[in-house]
């Protein structure tokens, strides 16, 4: 698919979409590959399940999509919409502009405000709704991370109330930042932020130096095992469940006594699994909220964990 911020891009040019039958994927997506397109986008109507995400999806339409320039496309249309006829697939056509991609998306996301007089504006807003001392700017990119996400949100309302003044504080799958980058705001004296995607860890060092924050955190492009021993006084951990699962047995080992970690990306049928992990490091559940059908776990490291 294209992207806008690709110079060589045609300004304007069509997205052509057409709706099959699942048993005709393969048929449509073998019409799209002799489109003279460097991409095909696709769904094939399979619900998604984890590990790759812990949100169930339903069944859904499938759809073959492509994108051509406008000046080419007349023949392929004509083409394309004659073997759609034929084999009965719905088609549809829509002149786009590249820019639509690099700016129509920024057009939902709009300051949010947090306790405490807090708030997390673009980086592109004009003016901020409280005080610089309770701004974060931030400018996502293609990194998971505005505040808009109930996982994220509750993350935020919980650390907008917690006493941070001299902690350390420990963010796994860090995305845009946010976390790690709030936490700093609030008064944290470092932030390690642990993230496997290079656009993602990008987007962190992009957001810390528009909040002037680069001389108090750590970018570690990877995974936990890639962050020395130290002891945190609080962890956060938006993800997903899969992932959560995985690292708790590791991420006991590096908290602080009596610090917390906050587990989030957790749907609420995930509760009693949640509750059951936390309890086999002898740690304790001090909190559980509830959004969107999403949970915040807030787990505290006390004096009777392993």
């Amino acid at each position: 698919m294209p992207w806008g911020d690709n110079p060589t891009l045609a300004p304007h040019y069509l997205r052509l979409t057409w709706q099959v039958e699942p048993d005709d994927v393969e048929e449509a997506l073998a019409v799209a590959y002799r489109l003279p397109v460097n991409g095909v986008e696709y769904d094939d109507g399979t619900p998604h399940s984890a590990p790759f995400a812990d949100i169930p999806l339903g069944s859904r339409s499938p759809y073959v999509r492509v994108y051509l320039p406008v000046e080419d496309s007349q023949s392929w249309v004509h083409w394309l919409r004659t073997i759609c006829e034929d084999h009965g697939w719905a088609f549809h056509s829509q002149v786009v502009l590249s820019e639509d991609w690099a700016h129509s998306w920024k057009s939902y996301y709009h300051p949010q405000i947090l306790p405490e007089g807090y708030a997390v504006v673009p980086a592109w807003w004009e003016g901020s709704p409280v005080d610089a001392a309770h701004t974060l700017w931030l400018d996502p990119g293609m990194a998971f991370g505005t505040g808009l996400h109930a996982t994220t949100r509750l993350c935020l309302e919980d650390m907008a109330r917690r006493a941070l003044e001299g902690r350390r504080v420990l963010d796994i799958g860090a995305g845009s930042g946010i976390l790690g980058l709030f936490s700093l705001l609030r008064g944290a004296k470092t932030a390690v932020l642990v993230e496997p995607d290079p656009v993602a860890v990008n987007a962190i060092w992009h957001n810390a130096r528009l909040n002037g924050q680069t001389d108090r955190i750590t970018v570690i492009e990877g995974t936990l095992q890639a962050v020395n021993p130290a002891s945190y006084h609080l962890v956060c951990m938006n993800l997903i469940w899969d992932i959560i699962q995985e690292e708790w047995p590791r991420v006991t080992r590096y908290l602080a006594p009596n610090a917390y970690v906050l587990l989030s990306g957790l749907l609420c049928e995930r509760e009693d699994d949640a509750r059951a992990l936390v309890t086999r490091t002898g740690d304790v559940v001090e909190r559980i909220e509830e959004r969107d059908g999403w949970l915040l776990v807030v787990v505290r490291h006390g004096a009777g964990s392993r």
